[in-house]
């Protein structure tokens, strides 16, 4: 049995989607006709078309990119608006916005994170198939985690409670340290003493030494990386778009 993609929503559901729908609209914002055109933009090959059709499953980051580069609105290509009904567009799409943490807001966040006004203030971006209860996403601004994150990429993360000993080692995510500022970042655990969080670089061997030691005191904040963007969000809201 053929199985249905779902995109999860803010209130815990999901909405399914088909698509070679979706390929169908895509195809009629880009005004092209056949999967060849199709493939050319996407820098796919022709048959990679099929494949998706027939398997029910896309390049999600590959489709973003194209909709950014063409500004295409993305609930426009998950979603048909005309067999939609909502009490506002504004409303639904502010449901699923999260706040971004780009590279210059960095120092300001740690000191002013806890204040509703400066969260609000921040820039807001959604996506149909990115929802959570309280997500947050927080630009790179390092390489210490080549070749998983670039700098300038964006990550999503997760709230997480403050329990550090429920940290998965390996895992990476976004600390936030009164003392230190903010680090994306695989995780471990320090065995002699659990009040020792060690942030791992990828492109280092491993075991070679760590970057960085955090103290559980410290840490204000704990967001569990879920979804990495290659996009230039930022960008695209200086043109006066903040949903890309």
């Amino acid at each position: 049995m053929k199985k249905t993609p779902r995109i999860k929503t803010p209130e815990g559901g999901d909405a399914p989607f088909e698509v070679p729908e979706v390929l169908d609209r895509l195809k009629e914002h880009l005004e092209v006709r056949t999967n060849t055109e199709l493939s050319n933009i996407l820098e796919v090959k022709p048959n990679t078309i099929s494949t998706w059709k027939k398997r029910n499953t896309l390049d999600y980051p590959r489709i973003l990119s194209v909709c950014q580069t063409y500004n295409i609105d993305i609930d426009k290509i998950f979603f048909d608006k005309q067999k939609q009904v909502t009490s506002s567009a504004g409303e639904s799409k502010a449901k699923n916005a999260f706040s971004v943490v780009t590279a210059d807001s960095y120092f300001r966040y740690v000191t002013e994170s806890g204040k509703k006004e400066y969260i609000d203030s921040l820039p807001k971006f959604s996506f149909p198939f990115i929802a959570g209860n309280n997500i947050r996403a927080f630009q790179v601004v390092s390489s210490a985690m080549l070749p998983v994150l670039k700098e300038g990429d964006y990550v999503v993360g997760e709230f997480t409670d403050m329990d550090t000993a429920a940290l998965i080692n390996g895992n990476i995510y976004v600390l936030v340290s009164s003392v230190k500022g903010i680090y994306i970042s695989r995780v471990r655990k320090d065995t002699s003493n659990p009040e020792i969080i060690h942030l791992i670089r990828d492109n280092e061997p491993e075991n070679a030494f760590f970057e960085l030691e955090m103290t559980t005191s410290e840490i204000t904040e704990i967001w569990e990386v879920t979804t990495v963007f290659f996009l230039d969000l930022i960008g695209k809201a200086k043109k006066g778009n903040s949903h890309v």
